[in-house]
């Protein structure tokens, strides 16, 4: 338990950094990814924060014009993940 939720709260961390980053760089598209993705991790905990958490960012995917990104990274999941369990 304490490595998964130590795991989650680095993960966290490191996405608000990065939108940290982003902000000050002026990167306007990794902000807005680390912005609607920082608090995915800590939402792995259970089932239901999850599924929550995952309907957020479909919503907000929409919202901030980043939909084709996310497309592509199903797509990358569905590929690797559905290969392995062959």
């Amino acid at each position: 338990m304490f490595e998964r939720d130590f795991l989650a709260y680095v993960l966290y961390t490191t996405l608000l950094e990065f939108r940290e980053n982003a902000y000050a760089e002026g990167n306007s598209r990794l902000f807005h990814l680390a912005d609607i993705l920082h608090n995915a991790p800590l939402s792995l905990h259970s089932e239901h924060s999850a599924k929550m958490e995952y309907e957020r960012l479909l919503e907000n995917v929409e919202v901030l014009g980043v939909k084709e990104w996310l497309e592509k990274r199903m797509q990358e999941f569905t590929e690797r993940y559905t290969k392995s369990e062959e």
